[in-house]
Parts: structure tokens; C-alpha cells; sequence
């Protein structure tokens, strides 16, 4: 047995055990083979509806989503599927989109078997809640970002949402990386409890060879909001919850190689109508690649400095679309930044370098813009923020519980 084969057996066992919870005793065995990686996708309007996805190695029949409501009312969702074979695996993606109200729960259900029934959490205060993580990728093992993962909502069990700021997974195409990715997610009961965001990086455009695909899987495996989009649909999208309206972009310009201009361009089109729309308190967005180079050669302005690519992209319409706060990932490092006009500015957008969540440490160099920075190579760590209609604070946080860093945002 190669040691990937013993720590894929060994983890997949141990987590087994810890999601075994989330089933009932009628055929359990059965209804945890054909129910797999159960989780919960953010919808547009996340405090009104849930997107419940599932994974299954076969075509399930007479498979349906109940959901309870206060007062024993009893509704029945079919889900749809998407189907995916890939690395030499057959997988049925299910998915169906369900309502959320105060006392309801959920479960899956089908003819070997069910899940528990699992709480529709809603907040219950004017105050929205988040836990950020970003490059939870790995290596031989997801122990790292299990461990991450678990901390976070150890310590903070009333977020409402958890993003993860792209490179979820160490390879897009591969079947292991992705089921080490979920496995090591359902060592708790988070996954099925809380809505996840999940945002694209480059890993997520490599394929088995290490050359740049389309993303695929990650697009088979995450129902997410309509961006209205005829080729980019699940690229980048949107979201309001409480006072905060959350942006998700695509920064893989280069890995969408020759789709990569037209992409840009409708994207920044969605972007501007997107956001101006919004009368949200707090602009939140959410992309992988940063504003600044740390060192990653920038192939359009051939450096490895300062202002990057994504940066010369995006850094002037985030000032006129008044974007509070940014976060980003990519380069396995903490960074506090402040900028309006290409400067230094209290005044200005905040952007957050957070990350990694996952194995992979890098030395990265400082840049003449950053505010505040973590230890070199960065611990393992990720931001939890919390915002109502006047304040955001927000902080980083390492898996052994020491506060890197925080900042404040006010109206």
C-alpha cells in the first residue's frame, strides 16, 4: 500500500465515523454510500433559500429533499443532477434549491435510507457573520485543512456563512483531491448545517497533466446564484445577507487562456451593474488573486512587484463602486492594505490578503503597500468577520486561536 492509499483509508475511515451523525439507523450504511459530501450552497438570497447538494456514485431512484417547518408541515423538493465522470469516476452531482424559515430542518431521503434532520439556521440578530478562508489546497493529506476548518467553527459556531477564497482543492480534475477536500469538511457537521461560498482560484483550472482546462468539476459541484451569463454561469456571482452584499469574482484570466479576454469583459460589465444596483450597507467581494504581485511574476506588465495584473483590473472600479472590503488569497500569506487612487488611504477600500487554510507555506516578500503583516511563511489561519448596517470588524485568526491582526470599517 503507497502511503497516499494508507492516508486515503485512514482518513476515510476516521471521518466516516464523524459523519455517520448525520444518519439515521434505518439502513445508515447504505444511505451514507449514496449520500455523500451532504452540503449546503448559497443561494442569492441566502436567509430565504438554500441550495442542499449532494454527491452519489450512482443514479439514485425516488431520491428527494423534506424539508419540516414549524408546526409538523412536511414539504418534498425533487432534486435535480448533474452528471460528471472524471479521474476515472462516475459521480451524480444532486442539488435542489429549498426554503428556509425560523424552526425548519431538513434531511435527504431515499429508498436505502435517510440523513437526520438537520437545522435551517438563520441568524437570529441584525448582525451578519462570517468565517473567510482561503487555499485550503493540500498535499499527500487534508489533515491541515480539516483541522483550520474545525478550529474556526469550533470558535465561532454562530457564523452564517463560510466562504473559501479559492484553490479549494491542490487539483481541479482530480477525484481524490476533491473527496480529501469534502471528507476532511465533515468532521463536523458544518457542511450540512451552513451555507458555504465557494469562490474559483487557479488550482481550480488545473487539470490531471497540470495544464490549464476549464473548469469542470468545480462547476459540476457547486449549484450556484444565476449571474445571467450564457458562458461564464457559476464564474462569479452574487449574494445579500443582512448588511453586507457579497461579490464573488473570477480572477483566472490567464488559465482561461483564450476565453480569458472575453470573461474580463463580461465580468467587469456584470461587476459595474452589479454593484451599483446594490443598497447594501457594506460591500463585500470576494476573489482569489490579489491586487499586489508579492513576487508572482505578472505576465501583462512583466514584473514581479508591486500593483499585479488582477490589480490593474480591478483596483480603479472598486473605487468608483465604493467596495468596502476586499479578500483575497493566492499567495499563502496575511496582509492588511488600504487604497483609494492607487495610494495608501484611510479612507479607502480595504484589502485583505488572507490564507494559507490548507498545507502549503510560502516565504513571501513584503510590499511598500502593506499595513500590517502576519509571521513569514504565514501559519495556517483565516478571517472571521462580523458587520450590521454601521460597523464591519474583522480579524485573522491561526488554527492554534492567535489574532494575527484586526481592522474596523464604520458608516
Amino acid at each position: 500500500m503507497t502511503r497516499r492509499s494508507f492516508l486515503q483509508t485512514a482518513m476515510s475511515t476516521i471521518l466516516s465515523m464523524g459523519f455517520g451523525g448525520l444518519f439515521s439507523s434505518h439502513h445508515a450504511a447504505a444511505a451514507a454510500e449514496n449520500i455523500r459530501h451532504l452540503r449546503q450552497i448559497v443561494t442569492a438570497q441566502p436567509d430565504r433559500t438554500r441550495m442542499i447538494a449532494w454527491d452519489s456514485p450512482q443514479l439514485l431512484q425516488d431520491v428527494r429533499v423534506e424539508v419540516s417547518r414549524a408546526g409538523g408541515k412536511t414539504d418534498t423538493y425533487a432534486p435535480s443532477y448533474r452528471y460528471l465522470m472524471m479521474d476515472d469516476e462516475v459521480q451524480f452531482i444532486y442539488h435542489a434549491e429549498i426554503p428556509v424559515s425560523d424552526g425548519a430542518s431538513y434531511r435527504v431521503i431515499e429508498p436505502n435510507g435517510a440523513t437526520a434532520w438537520i437545522p435551517l439556521t438563520r441568524s437570529a440578530s441584525e448582525m451578519t457573520r462570517a468565517l473567510l478562508f482561503s487555499d485550503s489546497q493540500c498535499g499527500e493529506s487534508y489533515d491541515v485543512w480539516r483541522e483550520v476548518y474545525y478550529a474556526a467553527w469550533q470558535r465561532h459556531p454562530q457564523a452564517d456563512f463560510a466562504a473559501i477564497v479559492g484553490d479549494l482543492t491542490d487539483n481541479g480534475e482530480s477525484a481524490w483531491h476533491w473527496r480529501a477536500f469534502f471528507e476532511a469538511m465533515e468532521a463536523g457537521t458544518a457542511l450540512a448545517r451552513h451555507p458555504h461560498v465557494p469562490v474559483l482560484g487557479n488550482h481550480e483550472y488545473y487539470g490531471l497533466q497540470w495544464t490549464a482546462v476549464p473548469p469542470v468539476r468545480y462547476l459540476r459541484t457547486f449549484a450556484l446564484p444565476d449571474n445571467g451569463s450564457r458562458d461564464f454561469r457559476g464564474h462569479y456571482y452574487s449574494f445579500d445577507l443582512g448588511a453586507v452584499h457579497c461579490i464573488v469574482l473570477d480572477t483566472q484570466f490567464l488559465e482561461a487562456e483564450e476565453r480569458g479576454a472575453a470573461l474580463r469583459a463580461e465580468q467587469m460589465d456584470w461587476l459595474q451593474r452589479d454593484a451599483m444596483a446594490s443598497t447594501a450597507p457594506w460591500k463585500l467581494v470576494l476573489m482569489h488573486k490579489d491586487i499586489l504581485a508579492y513576487g508572482d511574476y505578472q505576465v501583462e506588465q512583466h514584473t514581479n512587484h508591486g500593483i499585479s495584473d488582477v490589480g490593474q483590473t480591478f483596483l480603479d472600479t472598486f473605487d468608483t463602486l465604493g467596495i468596502d472590503l476586499v479578500v483575497s488569497g493566492h499567495v499563502h500569506a496575511y496582509r492588511r492594505r488600504q487604497l483609494r487612487t492607487r495610494q495608501t488611504d484611510a479612507h479607502g477600500t480595504l484589502y485583505l490578503l488572507a490564507g494559507p487554510a490548507g498545507n502549503e507555506y510560502f516565504d513571501v516578500p513584503a510590499e511598500d503597500y502593506d499595513l500590517a503583516a502576519g509571521s513569514n511563511p504565514a501559519p495556517s489561519n483565516y478571517l472571521y468577520m462580523e458587520a450590521d448596517a454601521q460597523h464591519l470588524h474583522i480579524r485573522c485568526e491561526t488554527v492554534r486561536g492567535t489574532i494575527l491582526d484586526t481592522a474596523e470599517l464604520h458608516k
